[in-house]
């Protein structure tokens, strides 16, 4: 069984997949390098999906979201070098191409256009939320596709939640909204946040899910960086269009 963060909304024609902690760690600068491909292809093999063919990019937690074609399959499948520069996100109305993101605290975010139909990955952590990198993606989808967002479909994978994912105090002038104190101290609402932004850009409350699942509070379903350093295993997170 493979947790779909768009099961909610009966969609057909789209994989989207998030792994846990049993299927081991995906990222290829954590473990060594076979394990790492050999968990990949066991995950996405029940999927249809070849491992071989995943788009990855190296992730610097910024805002940067690129429209991705054939040419591009592969692309840090199997060496992190060859792995996109400087980007946290993807676009794509290219059908089997999947999109990878990998996670361990940071929130992914599965974006579908059923109409055109094309999807988005994001990679959402803090500083990548700060940037509004959910706006980023739906500008994306809007601009190569001439997706309307109050069409788009919106699943969020694990991610830190409020419960565990506590700021510093000065967080207040980087995010005015989804921080709550609480015993003297601040925690930030990653989740809340990206969905006050994602309902900015248009798209409706109604089609976001969230399934809630915390990293840090479930360490033993998920990795979580924050508890773990980094000694922690990565997620994948992997969006396709059939």
């Amino acid at each position: 069984m493979r947790d779909n963060p768009l099961a909610k909304f009966g969609v057909a024609g789209v994989v989207t997949v998030f792994s846990r902690r049993g299927d081991g760690s995906m990222s290829l600068n954590c473990v060594a390098w076979q394990e790492a491909l050999n968990n990949r292809r066991k995950f996405l093999s029940v999927l249809g999906i070849n491992y071989r063919d995943l788009v990855c990019t190296k992730q610097v937690h910024g805002k940067k979201v690129i429209n991705v074609g054939q040419k591009d399959k592969g692309s840090g499948a199997l060496t992190y070098a060859r792995a996109f520069e400087d980007a946290d996100g993807f676009v794509t109305a290219e059908k089997n191409l999947p999109l990878a993101i990998f996670t361990a605290d940071c929130l992914s975010i599965f974006l579908y256009d059923p109409r055109k139909p094309a999807i988005g990955l994001l990679h959402a952590g803090w500083r990548g939320t700060e940037q509004n990198i959910a706006q980023a993606g739906v500008s994306e989808l809007v601009k190569n596709f001439g997706s309307h967002p109050d069409d788009l479909r919106v699943g969020f994978g694990p991610g830190i939640r409020v419960c565990c994912f506590e700021v510093e105090e000065n967080f207040k002038t980087n995010f005015e909204f989804g921080l709550i104190k609480r015993d003297g101290h601040t925690f930030m609402d990653l989740a809340l946040v990206n969905s006050k932004q994602l309902l900015d850009c248009g798209v409706k409350k109604e089609n976001i899910f969230d399934p809630e699942y915390c990293t840090f509070s479930q360490s033993d379903e998920f990795f979580s960086f924050r508890k773990e350093g980094v000694k922690a295993g990565r997620l994948i997170s992997v969006a396709m269009l059939k």
